[in-house]
């Protein structure tokens, strides 16, 4: 795994001065041997070529160093003591999945082939329409019986009302209060049917 340990730009120039670039081969094998390959298609699989013949590349350098950064960040999680596994001096674990450094990640936007950039498809925060939670196609999920964190690293520090997790508590006579309680008869889960008041 070429990109493993790899870390971005901006983590190596402010952390020791120097220029780098991501580690470009895991970026370059994805796209040239395990998707969309060296050059365009036309969907019945024939190669698309420009008016003097040459064939259309998929991609370009500059899509590759984009598309490193978006993998900078990982590394491997520390051995476990309850598998058996040869270790020949290395504390890697191979089992477990891999753990992201946030540091360690590229924070800019990563382009994508189509001229914009990854993730412009979804919704800002400040696109979303105001109290979207009210509005008809609400999705609503039960996730347990309990909002307090007990499956948190150190619940512990939960327990200090200077470090309460902030909850909201809805009102039992609003609309949604009534429709998530649904009676008592809980549902996994609950799509709004129509936009509610608040």
């Amino acid at each position: 795994l070429s990109y493993l340990k790899s870390k971005s730009h901006s983590y190596v120039f402010s952390n020791s001065n120097m220029v780098s670039r991501a580690d470009e081969n895991y970026a370059r094998e994805v796209m040239q041997l395990f998707s969309i390959g060296l050059v365009k298609l036309n969907k019945d699989g024939t190669i698309q070529v420009y008016d003097s013949g040459v064939p259309l590349q998929a991609y370009t350098n500059e899509d590759i160093e984009s598309f490193a950064r978006a993998w900078t960040g990982f590394d491997r999680t520390a051995a476990r003591g309850n598998i058996e596994q040869i270790s020949r001096g290395s504390t890697d674990n191979r089992l477990d999945p891999m753990q992201v450094v946030p540091d360690w990640r590229d924070p800019f936007p990563k382009s994508n082939l189509d001229g914009g950039f990854i993730g412009d498809k979804y919704e800002l925060c400040v696109d979303v329409n105001y109290k979207s939670f009210l509005k008809k196609g609400a999705h609503y999920r039960l996730l347990g019986g309990s909002s307090s964190p007990e499956m948190t690293k150190d619940p512990s520090y939960f327990s200090d009302p200077a470090n309460s997790v902030l909850r909201s508590e809805l009102d039992p006579t609003s609309a949604l209060y009534l429709r998530l309680y649904n009676g008592g008869d809980y549902e996994l889960d609950v799509l709004l049917e129509n936009d509610m008041t608040c």
